[in-house]
This record gives C-alpha cells, structure tokens and sequence, in this order.
C-alpha cells in the first residue's frame, strides 16, 4: 500500500511539473490582478491570443463584441475566448474587476495529460470558441474562489507556487466544464435553442418571461417550447427556474445573504414562489439549505 501511494503521489507531480515545463516561456499568466477603471472609461477594441476572466468585484461594465452589448453588475463573471475582438466600457460610477489572462495552452495541456473521460468533458477548443466566444457566468462562488487563488498564488509566489496554480487551474477548468454542462451550452448544436439559453443565462436574475426568450430568439413561443422539448427535455420555464434554483443554492451555500436577499437576486419576484418551487426541485426549503451551510467567506 505504501508502494502504491508514492507511484500515485510521484506520478501527480510528475504530470504538474510536465505541465509546467511545456508552456511557453513558462508562463502561468499574463496578467493577474485587481485594477480600477474611471466612471465611463473604455478599453479597446482590442483582441488577443489569451483567455480573459474578469469578475465584476465592485460596480458595472459593458463589454461591446460585434454588434451586441452585455451588461455585466457587481458578481458577474465574464469570460473572452482568445481572438475575439472586443471593447470594454467601465459603468458611470466606474468598475473595479479582478482580472486574469493566460494562455489556451494551460487548458489543452491539463486535458492531454490528466485521463478525464472526453465524452463527458468537451476540450477547451470547443469550450473556448467562437460559439461561446463570450461566457456570462452570475454569482458563481466556485469560480470566483478559484480565480482568486491563482491570483493570490502569482503575486506571492509562495513555495512550489508553479504546482498549486496548475492545479487551481485544472479545479477552474471542471467547474467551467460543470457550468457549461449544468446550461446545456457545451451540447446545444441548434444556433436558436442556443442563442435562447444564453439569453436565459445572461438574464435570469431579471424578471424575465417566455415571451421575451422567444422574442430575442426570432422565434414563437410554440416553436421555442418545441426546441426545449425535442433537445433538453424541458420546458423553456421549467430550464429557467432550473438555473435560478441552482444559483440560489450556491449563494445559500457559499454567503450570508437571506433567503429574501437571495429570492431576489436570482430573478424570483416572489419569496413565496421561490420557496414553492425550490421545495419542489430539491425536496427542501431554502432555509433548511441555509441553515445546513456555513458561508466559505
């Protein structure tokens, strides 16, 4: 036994440390860090070869991508695949964003080296494309932690920083792979049924109807409640207070915020709607989640 647990333990650190040395220039990041933006200011149109993470830590900002702007408020989380040209404009309060860049080839060579089952775990190529040129992730604990450890990490450059950061960015990989997997967005094929989910995970948190998914997609309500039907199995309402109960739950899990607090927060106009339908999709009340859970921070 003992036998076995230095092969396995060699082996982890055998794959980190050859992960390590095949990047470029050994570089972990391009750039790591908290910066502020003056109310208004924009940035760009700019692209570049890098994957670009920024969380919204205080504020709002838009982030203009061909003809489309999307709004982004304090706790969201945008994500920029490499070569997409792109203009940021800060809110007219001004935006402070926790930002990281690095490069694909991080995420390629985790998925090359480390065994993963690939029909479950789509690689970052397609992840990152132009199909999902522009990710929108809301009040995503898991995600916002893992970025700031990689960030935390690159500025203090602890002992064997090179090693945790890897792995923080294969811990950052899985809960993007659960995130695109959990929207259906790493499977959906039908441009319209995609353009309806993204429109789904952009605006959740708004008071949101069918109508209005069906409207940003082109299509009739009919024609959308068969899309969701034929492909995921559930109504367009059904998918969008999926998505609003499991961001309730990380929020429930992960913060001190009230069950009112979070109600609202993830699009609920209603405690009392809120409280029926989670009970219904998990089997408990969110204070009985609440109160099962100690904040992370």
């Amino acid at each position: 036994l003992n036998t076995m647990n230095k092969i396995t333990e060699y082996s982890l650190w055998e794959v980190l440390e050859q992960i390590k040395s095949s990047l470029k220039s050994k570089r972990l990041a391009d750039v790591f860090r908290f910066t502020s933006f003056y109310p208004s200011e924009t940035y760009g149109p700019h692209k570049h070869m890098r994957i670009e993470i920024n969380y919204v830590k205080k504020g709002n900002c838009i982030l203009h991508i061909d003809k489309e702007s999307i709004n982004f408020h304090e706790g969201d989380i945008m994500i920029i695949s490499p070569n997409v040209e792109h203009l940021f404009e800060a809110g007219v309060n001004g935006t402070i964003l926790m930002q990281l860049e690095f490069l694909p080839e991080i995420f390629s060579h985790l998925h090359s080296n480390i065994r993963i089952d690939t029909e479950a775990m789509p690689t970052p190529s397609f992840l990152f494309s132009k199909e999902n040129r522009l990710i929108k992730i809301v009040n995503n604990i898991n995600v916002i932690r893992t970025v700031q450890c990689i960030i935390n990490e690159l500025e203090h450059k602890g002992s064997h920083y090179q090693y945790l950061v890897v792995m923080y960015y294969a811990e950052l990989l899985i809960f993007l792979y659960r995130y695109m997997h959990e929207t259906y967005l790493s499977i959906c094929t039908n441009d319209l049924l995609r353009k309806a989910i993204c429109y789904i995970q952009h605006n959740y948190q708004t008071d949101i109807n069918v109508n209005d998914i069906a409207g940003h997609a082109s299509i009739s309500e009919r024609y959308l409640r068969k899309l969701f039907s034929q492909n995921l199995n559930l109504s367009p309402l059904d998918y969008l207070n999926q998505i609003r109960i499991n961001k309730s739950i990380e929020l429930l899990k992960n913060t001190e915020k009230s069950v009112k607090e979070v109600c609202f927060l993830c699009g609920f106009q209603s405690p009392q709607y809120f409280s029926r339908i989670f009970k219904q999709q998990i089997g408990l009340s969110p204070r009985e989640i609440a109160k099962s859970q100690s904040p992370l921070f």
